[in-house]
């Protein structure tokens, strides 16, 4: 048995996790679409959040509602999010706030802050499950993954790419072509 042989039958033992969780990035205005029609339902938002997140994510917006409109603008927004530990791109958040905003023009309401809050929640999720599908091959356990060892992967594991696809995959996998590539690098390429 050869060592690619022997690597991927340890991978084959390890708990399966999909490589292609989350891809590909789905677009912000598609996100609140999604989150929207499973919002708004009493069942679907508890399961997004325990009490205590509810709590602490409506005593913040109130706390950054600072005439009592019951809405926030862009710049209270940006400062409330990174309070409770949640940080956006500005042209992201930007583009959000838009989709988001009351129809009056005014800011946002607090249902809306669930919708962001959630959205970054799901990246995160997002993001672990694709550094543990990594970790799964990483048989070493140094955060490196050979290049060569990946591609075979690709072709034999899973949805099985042939070798044309495999190459074309491996060129923004490991585009300077060294070898081995840093998954973590990769999950932010992936998730960008």
């Amino acid at each position: 048995m050869n060592q690619t042989q022997t690597n991927l039958s340890q991978v084959r033992q390890k708990e399966k996790v999909s490589l292609n969780d989350g891809l590909p990035k789905i677009e912000p205005r598609i996100v609140i679409e999604e989150l929207k029609s499973h919002l708004y339902s009493d069942d679907n938002f508890k399961k997004l959040f325990s009490d205590a997140e509810d709590k602490k994510y409506r005593e913040n917006f109130q706390l950054f509602d600072r005439d009592g409109d019951e809405r926030i603008n862009f710049t209270e927004l940006q400062e409330l999010l990174t309070s409770i530990g949640y940080i956006f791109e500005e042209q992201e958040l930007s583009e959000l706030f838009k989709e988001l905003e009351d129809s009056e023009g005014q800011g946002i309401r607090s249902d809306a802050l669930f919708i962001l809050v959630s959205k970054k929640k799901r990246e995160q999720d997002r993001e672990e499950q694709l550094i543990e599908a990594f970790k799964s091959v990483d048989l070493e356990n140094t955060g490196y993954i050979q290049s060569e060892y990946f591609k075979e992967l690709l072709m034999t594991m899973g949805y099985r790419f042939n070798e044309d696809e495999a190459d074309e995959y491996m060129k923004f996998i490991d585009p300077k072509n060294e070898g081995k590539f840093l998954y973590i690098d990769i999950v932010k390429k992936i998730l960008k």
